[in-house]
């Protein structure tokens, strides 16, 4: 009975002492972010498609935080004829969390196969500076292009590319002129980058 309390003594003043000791300390605030999955499927010339995108860090442009997270976006697209895949580990995710809405994807047919348009941006983009980034799947291919936009204080927004044709080279001509028209109508606000 003796030894039960002098461990028990022992370990009522260890857990005082680390008390003690952690009231002076600084603690760490856990952050939970937000990740979703979305499931997409048709069916075109190459059968059954299934898209699936997965976003790491999905940012609230309405609260934060916005940035400080390590950011991430995996879009995959399978059907019978083949299964690929595109990854954006994100480098610069300090200043990035990602901005990902399921409406603001687009499909448009060509010669009997769908192509599919994944837009993302960014909560990080709090200037007039701003970039979009977009995810294309296309019969076989996959491109993933990051795109600057200039927004004024009034929150209107224009395509700040020098050489938008070069850097859109690898594209179909449908597929560029497409994405092309679409950056010159749904990107011209503000609220497309950042709510």
């Amino acid at each position: 009975m003796k030894n039960f309390q002098n461990i028990t003594g022992s370990v009522f003043k260890t857990l005082i002492f680390l008390l003690m000791l952690s009231s002076q300390s600084a603690f760490a605030q856990i952050v939970h972010t937000d990740s979703i999955e979305i499931h997409k499927g048709w069916k075109d010339k190459n059968g059954e498609n299934k898209l699936v995108v997965n976003v790491n860090a999905l940012c609230n442009p309405d609260k934060p935080p916005f940035d400080g997270h390590k950011t991430k976006i995996v879009a995959s697209l399978k059907n019978k004829k083949f299964n690929q895949t595109i990854v954006f580990d994100d480098k610069n995710y300090q200043m990035e969390m990602i901005l990902f809405r399921e409406k603001d994807i687009w499909f448009t047919e060509y010669h009997g196969t769908k192509a599919v348009f994944i837009p993302f941006s960014y909560c990080g983009n709090a200037d007039n500076d701003v970039k979009a980034s977009f995810i294309i799947f296309y019969e076989d291919k996959k491109h993933l292009y990051h795109l600057k936009f200039y927004c004024d204080d009034a929150g209107d927004c224009k395509l700040n590319e020098k050489d938008l044709h070069l850097k859109l080279k690898a594209l179909p001509k449908e597929l560029k002129d497409n994405l092309i028209k679409k950056l010159k109508t749904n990107y011209t606000k503000g609220s497309q980058f950042w709510g």
